[in-house]
């Protein structure tokens, strides 16, 4: 069957779609990612492709998504930020009792994925329906996952948007999450906290491209400084 190539990817190159399937270079991580995609189709959360197995030439097979996945960043509308808050919230949830984190349990640790770009959601009629790409998946905060879904689907740092439009989306993405107000309060500093984590991983690359990617995230971070005051004195508590 033939195969045909799949663009869009930032990191992994040569993945290719043969029928229903997705198959892919194995990364570092594939034996816990692997483990993770099982998990969700244990648990019947479909907001990830399925682990099929491995190819006889080493490559890792998915299940393909049907659909259709932004190839940069974007504006996105209130009823898109809300179901990609609730898709974030269903994988935070059905990997909460993970078994490689039983001992994290009690800090309220989930398995996030760590790259909640809008690149990496597959959208059906317009609306966002599940999450591909976890190569970086690992133990985590859901409030870093969450800080960092909000940088990237609300667009933080982009002068085209207001203050007001940040603190807007951000409320209805954390609206539909289900954040606490309580923990709310500290999402600001996290969100900083993804950006000098992009921004230190992207220079310690040291080609241009990365080099690039690093100075938009120390711009987004000097923005928020700049505006988060007005961010939080609006809609976001």
């Amino acid at each position: 069957m033939e195969e045909i190539p799949l663009t869009g990817g930032r990191v992994t190159q040569g993945v290719v779609r043969k029928g229903g399937y997705v198959y892919r270079p194995c990364c570092a991580n594939a034996d816990f990612v692997h483990r993770v995609l099982r998990w969700l189709e244990r648990k019947r959360c479909f907001a990830a492709p399925r682990f099929i197995g491995i190819a006889q030439d080493g490559r890792e097979v998915t299940t393909y998504l049907e659909g259709e996945s932004p190839d940069n960043l974007g504006c996105f509308n209130d009823a898109q930020l809300y179901a990609a808050g609730q898709i974030i919230r269903e994988l935070h949830d059905a990997l909460s009792d993970f078994p490689a984190i039983s001992d994290a349990q009690a800090f309220g640790q989930t398995v996030c994925h760590n790259d909640l770009s809008p690149c990496n959601f597959m959208f059906r009629n317009g609306l966002p329906y599940a999450v591909f790409d976890w190569d970086a998946a690992q133990t985590g905060d859901p409030l870093d996952d969450v800080a960092y879904a909000a940088w990237m689907w609300c667009d933080i740092g982009n002068a085209d948007n207001t203050p007001a439009d940040a603190g807007h989306k951000i409320k209805v993405l954390l609206d539909a999450y289900g954040l606490p107000n309580k923990t709310r309060a500290r999402l600001i500093e996290h969100i900083h906290a993804q950006m000098r984590r992009v921004a230190l991983s992207a220079f310690a690359a040291h080609t241009p491209q990365w080099d690039a990617c690093g100075q938009w995230a120390e711009a987004c971070d000097k923005w928020l400084y700049e505006h988060q005051n007005e961010i939080t004195s609006g809609e976001l508590p």
